[in-house]
């Protein structure tokens, strides 16, 4: 653990409207980048929890808002976006065809960090929680 070792939380309640997808990611780039989370790494997180909102905005229709938890610790930061949308099968999901131009949002954050849950319960909601493990800027000292 780095002799400055930090913890970082924050939570977003927000309406289900696309504008607030990129208001969101820079909120999370601000805070990762003033920690000393390397751009790279930053990119990654910032795709991931995109994707994971897209999902709430375009798939959840029963939400008017959705919920996300940020946590940073030592060196993972894990977040988690909850509605309360209806939820879905996530058994019943099919992969996208080649030349889908949607469906791809959970096989993005899959591809993009250490560990993917999702948890959704038809007619309730549905949490998509992720971790990534992070890289810091040398020369912030890490």
């Amino acid at each position: 653990m780095p002799a400055n070792a930090m913890r970082l939380q924050f939570s977003l309640d927000l309406p289900r409207d696309a504008a607030m997808v990129g208001v969101t990611r820079r909120t999370l780039d601000g805070a990762l980048a003033g920690a000393g989370v390397t751009r790279d790494c930053r990119d990654d997180i910032q795709l991931a929890l995109t994707e994971a909102c897209g999902n709430v905005v375009s798939h959840a229709s029963l939400a008017s808002q959705y919920h996300i938890d940020v946590t940073v610790d030592e060196d993972e930061c894990v977040i988690e976006v909850t509605d309360d949308g209806g939820g879905f099968n996530p058994g019943s999901v099919r992969p996208a065809g080649e030349l889908s131009e949607s469906g791809r949002g959970l096989q993005v954050v899959a591809a993009l960090v250490e560990r993917l849950d999702v948890v959704s319960v038809e007619e309730t909601g549905t949490l998509v929680r992720f971790s990534k493990h992070l890289t810091w800027d040398v020369a912030d000292g890490r």
